[in-house]
């Protein structure tokens, strides 16, 4: 008996020991957050400059995420647990982040939710409507996808519910993945609110407005974004003020432009204007060329089956070849191609139509690992060229960005081009190419194209300064101007995304890949860092499913049951032991 009391009278303190100690791990841990990130790619670990960013901050920042109310849909509730677990994150490494879950319609009415939602929609979030159906009917719910960020006297929408363009994964997965990048892009904006100043060139041919509008809505999300017509004024693309009025004497400010994009120029450049981006480039300035060396086009088959295909001569390769690259007047060929559609009859009098591979049109699959790049599945390029290296590197870094496969076939020009390609099987033995440039970075110290070569009328006053090598800086060269289209909705008058193929209602990663190159060429690498950080979704061995379904099936049903048991056995062994001790004592 009295054994039996000094065991309870043990057991009771044991448990109340117990109770004491989890009740004061619960309160400490309700204190902290931390996370073991066990998985290969490291995707729930937040990026290196992420942190960094979270780090600096010197300000308090407040995030009043909207993914919460009433009837939310179990996706989301899960999505609202990611946001938060990320922000958790967040506030690891800056104790400036504050951030609350928010129902904007609690206890509203039917009218005052409207006007709330409207009040949403004016700030850039745009609430998701959610339609269900129950015992009582339908019903539609409507989900405000994302969060306002606060910094100082600025706020800014940040949204957070994104569906994958290329519809090859759930929003919710996608969404997930994006995360990271959706509120650093936000909170940087407002942390560090120096806009990087983007140009369009127009005078030469380029893509108009209309051709460009879906880039430069996107870029206008990060950049000052405007068109420059050149004109052979040296004040077109440097900033210059008067000093002295009374001596007459001016200053040059440097570059008005952070990056300049010449797209698809269809007309030659004189040596002023040529001299222009020249000295752009000796002043630290960037550029992104987007280049069609002939004058081949899929417009050009809309209205015959064929054309002649030639060089276009656009005068800048005394430019190309300073800067080390050349950019070929060749087409390519390349069996990693799209389809286009071809007549084939009528029935009636409507026309009928089928798809036919065209290897002039090339679905761009091969990327280097660099940053610009990593994260691109496809590109879409239409009647690209090639671009190579020329010269000794000398203080020049050359990448290459995007190949084309490993069965290309190059057409010099001039060619003729004829729809009939597509019907003709392809010789084997001319395709014989492979992975050949169609994207290049360069980046380092450029020499001018005029250096030693200035003529006197070019630059003829002294504060304005010939410069005849650069800082360190990058440019960017692409041998398609296509790449960065955007055709039209008839209907609704709005721009398509770039790289959308208007046949197959496909879209390809043309916008990123743009997005990307200006956010290195403005040296926001922190930004580039987070966006291309990819995360491998692991596939089970469809070889192995058919093969062995069953054995893995049954593996994992009994694997874990015999482990309870086992486990079961052991704590019942282990008891009888210890307390069959305990009773004979």
């Amino acid at each position: 008996m009295n054994n039996s009391k000094k065991y309870k009278k043990t057991a009771l303190t044991s448990l109340l020991v117990a109770i004491v100690i989890l009740v004061t791990l619960n309160i400490v841990f309700s204190y902290l957050f931390f996370r073991i990130d066990l998985t290969q790619d490291k995707r729930n670990s937040l990026s290196k400059t992420t942190i960094e960013l979270l780090k600096s901050l010197d300000e308090k920042i407040y995030i009043k995420v909207y993914l919460k109310g009433k009837n939310q849909p179990a996706d989301y509730e899960l999505f609202a647990k990611k946001t938060e677990d990320i922000l958790q994150e967040f506030r690891r490494y800056s104790k400036n982040i504050y951030f609350e879950f928010v129902d904007p319609i609690a206890g509203k009415s039917a009218d005052e939710s409207k006007a709330i939602f409207g009040e949403f929609y004016k700030k850039g979030l745009h609430p998701i409507p959610i339609s269900k159906q129950d015992a009582t009917g339908f019903s539609t719910h409507y989900v405000v996808p994302g969060a306002m960020i606060s910094y100082k006297v600025k706020e800014a929408p940040a949204t957070l519910v994104v569906s994958d363009p290329n519809n090859s994964s759930s929003w919710l997965d996608y969404s997930v993945q994006e995360l990271e990048y959706n509120l650093v892009a936000t909170i940087r904006q407002l942390v560090a609110p120096r806009t990087a100043k983007i140009a369009f060139t127009d005078g030469h041919g380029e893509l108009d407005f209309m051709s460009t509008s879906w880039m430069m809505y996107q870029l206008k999300r990060f950049y000052s974004v405007e068109r420059v017509t050149l004109d052979g004024r040296i004040n077109t693309l440097r900033s210059i003020a008067i000093e002295d009025s009374v001596k007459q004497t001016i200053k040059d400010l440097g570059n008005k432009y952070d990056v300049l994009i010449v797209a698809q120029p269809t007309e030659p450049f004189d040596d002023i204007n040529k001299y222009l981006i020249d000295q752009h480039i000796m002043r630290g300035g960037k550029v992104l060329w987007l280049i069609d060396a002939s004058n081949a086009s899929i417009d050009s088959l809309q209205t015959a089956p064929e054309f002649f295909a030639v060089e276009r001569p656009l005068g800048l390769n005394t430019l190309f070849f300073k800067y080390g690259v050349r950019i070929n007047p060749n087409l390519i060929q390349d069996l990693t191609c799209l389809s286009v559609p071809i007549p084939s009859g009528y029935i009636g009098d409507q026309p009928q139509f089928k798809f036919w591979a065209f290897p002039y049109i090339v679905n761009a699959v091969n990327f280097s690992s660099h940053p610009i790049t990593r994260k691109l599945k496809n590109l879409k390029m239409d009647f690209t060229g090639t671009v190579d290296f020329i010269g000794s590197s000398g203080d020049l870094r050359k990448t290459v960005l995007v190949t084309t496969s490993e069965r290309t076939k190059m057409v010099p020009t001039p060619a003729i081009v004829s729809l009939g390609v597509v019907k003709s099987k392809p010789i084997m033995e001319e395709y014989a190419f492979k992975y050949l440039p169609l994207a290049v970075l360069v980046e380092g110290e450029f020499n001018s194209a005029y250096s030693g070569i200035l003529p006197v009328e070019f630059d003829t006053i002294k504060e304005l300064g010939f410069k005849d090598q650069s800082p360190h800086t990058r440019q960017i060269f692409v041998a398609d101007g296509d790449v960065i289209r955007n055709y039209f909705d008839s209907k609704s008058n709005q721009p398509y995304p770039a790289g959308y193929d208007i046949y197959t209602r496909t879209l390809y990663d043309n916008t990123d890949f743009i997005l990307n190159c200006v956010n290195y060429l403005c040296a926001d690498d922190d930004l580039l860092q987070v966006r291309s950080k990819s995360f491998k979704i692991g596939t089970l061995d469809p070889q192995k499913i058919r093969e062995n379904g069953t054995f893995y099936a049954v593996i994992n049903i009994i694997i874990p049951l015999v482990m309870i048991l086992v486990m079961g056995v052991v704590l019942i062994l282990i008891r009888r032991r210890r307390y069959g001790r305990i009773i004979k004592k």
